[in-house]
Parts: structure tokens; C-alpha cells; sequence
């Protein structure tokens, strides 16, 4: 999951994210700050291995911070980089989802500020 500031640089559509949870362990540990590009359209063409934020439908307000590992038909099927079982079991992605709609997909990850 993530929590949310912004930078003043809203024309830009660039804000922080703080990494909360272990889903994208180790490229991003707990407490870690991200630059993020937020989408005011869909994006149906983000390339795979790509790092989003995703706002489920059915959980608004709740973010999680996820990579694109596959791409069918306008959705994408992402995961969290933990590969411990024990993690694992606990995380929310498509795993447990499905493939989700691009419209979910809120931005994308642009590199690690903390």
C-alpha cells in the first residue's frame, strides 16, 4: 500500500508516494519516499516490468504500488517483487485479482526519492 503527498508540482502531475508494506520488497522497502507520475487519462500502452499505483475499483481511496508483468486487451496483470512465501501469502495483486483494468492503473513510478 502507499500514502500520499504531492510536491506542488501538480501542471506536472508528479507527487511522492511512501512505500507502507512489503509487496515490493526488496526494489522498495517500507517507509521508502517514490516520485510518481499520476495518469488524467487512462494509459493502455505502459510497458511491462513498468512500477504503477493502482486504486482498485472496489477499494477507493486504498493504493497499491504494484509491477506490470503481463498486458492482454486493455488490462494488465501485476504483482509485488516479495518473492518469500510467507509475504506472499498475505499480498494483494493479480494473483488474487485477475487482470485489472487500465483505467485503475493511477501512475507510474518514476524513481525512489528516500
Amino acid at each position: 500500500m502507499a500514502k500520499f503527498g504531492f510536491l506542488g508540482l501538480k501542471s506536472l502531475a508528479l507527487g511522492r508516494v511512501k512505500v507502507s508494506g512489503e509487496s515490493m520488497s526488496p526494489t522498495y522497502k517500507d517507509g521508502v519516499i517514490l516520485l510518481v507520475r499520476w495518469f488524467a487519462a487512462t494509459q493502455k500502452d505502459l510497458p511491462l516490468a513498468s512500477v504503477v499505483v493502482i486504486e482498485r475499483d472496489e477499494m477507493p481511496g486504498i493504493f497499491f504500488i504494484k509491477r506490470i508483468q503481463k498486458s492482454h486487451s486493455g488490462a494488465y496483470w501485476v504483482e509485488g517483487d516479495n518473492r518469500d512465501p510467507e509475504v506472499e501469502k498475505r499480498m494483494k495483486d493479480s494473483r488474487s485479482w485477475g487482470y485489472i483494468p487500465a483505467h485503475e492503473v493511477r501512475g507510474k513510478v518514476l524513481f525512489r526519492i528516500w
